[in-house]
């Protein structure tokens, strides 16, 4: 949304409070004008203008609302888990901040292991591309020397008719 675009912007200049006033705007409830994730948003940025304020306990209770709207919707940020495992960190949360990591890494290595599926079947796939196209230059080249053959072929059986013509005429000729 545009409030949402707003707020980043802010963000990055460090217009903390600007930012936190950009995003109050966004409502809190789905509507025409908001989505499911635009409400997340509005919560994890909201949690990232708290953590650089170092409002720890607004920021905690922003990330984890956020991750609740995340976990219960059919989209994902996986870097919210990083964010709020650097966040316990910085708090000396080592038990939060264990949880997150290792919920981020699951789903980053799983992703990883899906591109790499993906990059084997896609190899397959171009190896079964190689091998077709092989086997079509090979089968147009035999088509090439079949081709040839029946010229040949014709060409004699054409030269075959013209001669028996030819001597059929002058035998008709001299009789």
């Amino acid at each position: 949304s545009y409030y949402r675009g707003v707020a980043i912007g802010l963000i990055k200049k460090g217009n903390i409070d600007s930012a936190l006033y950009h995003l109050n705007i966004i409502g809190d409830e789905v509507t025409i004008e908001t989505s499911l994730e635009d409400i997340f948003n509005k919560n994890y940025y909201t949690a990232k203008c708290y953590d650089h304020l170092e409002a720890n306990k607004s920021a905690e209770y922003y990330y984890l609302k956020a991750i609740d709207i995340m976990d219960s919707a059919e989209f994902s940020n996986v870097s919210i888990y990083l964010n709020l495992a650097e966040f316990y960190q910085r708090i000396h949360n080592y038990a939060g901040s264990n949880k997150y990591l290792k919920r981020y890494y699951e789903i980053e290595l799983g992703r990883l292991g899906q591109e790499a599926m993906t990059a084997a079947e896609n190899e397959n796939k171009i190896d079964t591309l190689e091998a077709t196209l092989t086997t079509m230059t090979n089968n147009e080249k035999k088509l090439e020397s079949d081709i040839r053959l029946l010229i040949v072929l014709i060409s004699v059986f054409g030269l075959g008719f013209l001669v028996s013509l030819f001597l059929n005429f002058r035998s008709r000729n001299r009789a």
